[in-house]
């Protein structure tokens, strides 16, 4: 492979400027979507050696995950689901593969499991798996694999949650794997009341879609320029409806 050689070229080729537009297009346009490569891009920043450019690269993967876990968590929005999948196995490679932490400031992934379980089946189905891609790295850390305490920490999260008698097979399969993966026993796994303990609910910051409120905005019926606020309204109801539109943001 002709890694060196190709980085020597591209490092006289892009000068500072373009730092930040090659991290978007590196996380967007490849990582995001190119799991099968995530190895290979790892090796290029490594050899391209350029740590203003890997620092840009890690905070533009944060912004594309916090997009995700913020979107709208539709039934049917399964490549939303991949992206953060992906995502979730590429920051893990930066960071827990390379012994280096993840900050509570940047990414709360007990917090996210919490928010995610009292939110329902939806949100689990994003953020299971994402915290099982992100973890997946520590396999291979000489600093966060088990029994690393933060690292066990959360894998108690997960094996409480693995006891949930309605918790979707899929996810239950996704815990399992992460188990084998870090040499560990889901059953042999201590998991504490967390995920119910509402004190946990009570500091919360939120990481996925804000809650919805639980009253609609209303929608009054417009007065006709030719009646005054004192008037009565009409008798009749020939006046048409206000039309109501649903938007829903998409991601950039």
């Amino acid at each position: 492979l002709n890694l060196p050689t190709k980085c020597d070229e591209l490092r006289e080729l892009i000068s500072e400027e373009y730092y930040a537009w090659m991290a978007q297009y590196l996380v967007m346009k490849r990582a995001s979507i190119e799991l099968n490569f995530h190895v290979l891009y790892s090796n290029f920043l490594d050899v391209l050696k350029v740590p203003e450019l890997n620092k840009l690269v890690l905070q533009e993967t944060f912004r594309n995950i916090r997009v995700l876990l913020r979107s709208d968590k539709g039934i049917a929005n399964f490549s939303d689901r991949s992206l953060l999948k992906n995502l979730g196995h590429w920051l893990g490679m930066l960071t827990l593969g390379r012994n280096k932490p993840i900050f509570h400031n940047d990414l709360d992934l007990k917090s996210l499991l919490v928010e995610a379980y009292s939110k329902g089946q939806q949100e689990l189905l994003y953020v299971v798996p994402f915290v099982a891609k992100v973890l997946e790295s520590c396999a291979k850390s000489r600093v966060f694999k088990p029994p690393n305490p933060w690292t066990i920490a959360i894998m108690n999260v997960l094996a409480e949650l693995h006891q949930e008698p309605d918790l979707k097979l899929n996810l239950k399969f996704e815990i399992e794997v992460l188990c084998k993966n870090l040499l560990l026993d889901v059953a042999e796994l201590h998991p504490k009341v967390y995920l119910k303990d509402p004190e946990n609910l009570k500091h919360l910051e939120h990481q996925l879609s804000p809650p919805k409120a639980k009253t609609e905005v209303q929608i009054s019926t417009p007065v006709p320029p030719s009646q005054t606020p004192t008037q009565p309204p009409p008798a009749h109801n020939d006046e048409v409806a206000p039309r109501i539109t649903n938007s829903t943001p998409t991601l950039a």
